[in-house]
């Protein structure tokens, strides 16, 4: 057993039963054996591998995005770009390349010490924090691949008379799920839900709520906007609660701090809290579209005209996987945040914007 698994166990023991919340931040923040900190969940010896590593085109398209924000806002000098998360790096690298000397800084938030070392050689004039509140008070442009997952999420289910929360239990020598009467359940009680039937999981995630309202606040206050790709869906989808460990599902309650945990993120749930934050919300809207509204296709084919075939055929299957419907095409989608009142953002279709 885990030295984690044995702190986790030992809160329940002497506490009770914790929400999913509060395991999922065990599990992937500890400062000492959380997944987050220690380690390498990128690439062929990491867990999964995501879009800028697929494909280059991914990230040249989210520059060009980036280009014609900035141009918008009047091409403010000290405008910095936000990446969170920042993966491998590879991502802002190509964001850069596409970008040159016309933004001043880059700046990565993370707190994996590996893939900080990775970022680094990727991006090396860049700059690191661990949260927002850290970034210098300037124009910024946020870009958040895989990141809005990776909040921890509360899931509740509905009993014949009200609202029970689903908790993380210790019994008989194992983590396991059960239901029970919360502070925070009860707040549920007395909303009306559509579409949820006895026995129904709810699913909310009350984190990615409040880091939405306060990056919406930051470009508020500073002017700028950002950009969103996820796996996710626009209505209540139910339990979505998963584990991957070696490219593997896996059970998510049994090796926390080795298995990354995610659960798919509601953006209709984070677009009317923009909304209500008073910013402009731009999609949701399928990847797969926006990157061929953004010119993915016609990139494909600048790129395969200068290319052998080996390579030809590599960044075929590449944009195949990022756009094809049966790929990451619909089930990954795409919001945007900008200042109110901003001029429409290129790659969105006509009627997705809310103010």
């Amino acid at each position: 057993m885990t030295a984690l698994k044995k702190k986790i166990e030992k809160i329940i023991t002497e506490q009770g039963p914790i929400s999913i919340s509060d395991f999922m931040k065990l599990a992937l923040t500890d400062k000492k054996n959380g997944y987050y900190r220690k380690k390498m969940p990128l690439g062929s010896k990491g867990d999964f591998i995501t879009s800028p590593d697929i494909s280059q085109i991914f990230g040249e398209i989210i520059g060009v995005w980036i280009l014609d924000l900035w141009i918008k806002l009047g091409k403010p000098k000290e405008t910095q770009i936000v990446d969170l998360g920042g993966g491998r790096g590879t991502l802002l690298s190509d964001i850069k390349r596409v970008l040159g000397n016309k933004i001043s800084s880059y700046i990565f938030i993370d707190i994996n010490v590996e893939l900080i070392k990775l970022q680094k050689k990727a991006v090396k004039d860049a700059i690191h924090f661990e949260k927002i509140e850290d970034i210098p008070n300037k124009p910024t442009i946020f870009i958040g691949n895989e990141f809005l997952d990776t909040f921890p999420i509360n899931q509740f289910v509905l009993s014949h008379k009200y609202f029970k929360e689903v908790c993380v239990n210790y019994k008989n020598k194992k983590l396991i799920f059960s239901h029970h009467r919360t502070n925070l359940s009860r707040t549920l009680d007395k909303k009306t839900l559509n579409q949820i039937k006895v026995n129904d999981i709810l699913e909310i995630n009350f984190e990615s709520r409040k880091f939405i309202e306060k990056l919406s606040r930051f470009i508020k206050e500073n002017n700028g906007g950002a950009i969103f790709f996820d796996y996710g869906y626009t209505f209540n989808h139910g339990d979505t609660f998963q584990a991957v460990k070696d490219s593997k599902f896996v059970n998510p309650l049994d090796d926390p701090g080795n298995a990354d945990l995610t659960a798919h993120v509601d953006f209709n749930d984070l677009y009317h809290q923009a909304k209500n934050s008073l910013v402009s919300v731009w999609g949701p809207d399928t990847q797969g579209t926006f990157l061929k509204k953004m010119g993915a296709i016609e990139r494909l084919n600048a790129l395969e005209s200068i290319s052998d075939d080996k390579t030809k055929q590599k960044l075929r299957n590449g944009l195949d996987r990022l756009i094809n419907t049966d790929e990451m095409g619909e089930l990954f989608k795409v919001l945007a945040i900008t200042s109110n009142k901003f001029p429409s953002p290129e790659g969105f279709t006509c009627g997705t914007r809310g103010t």
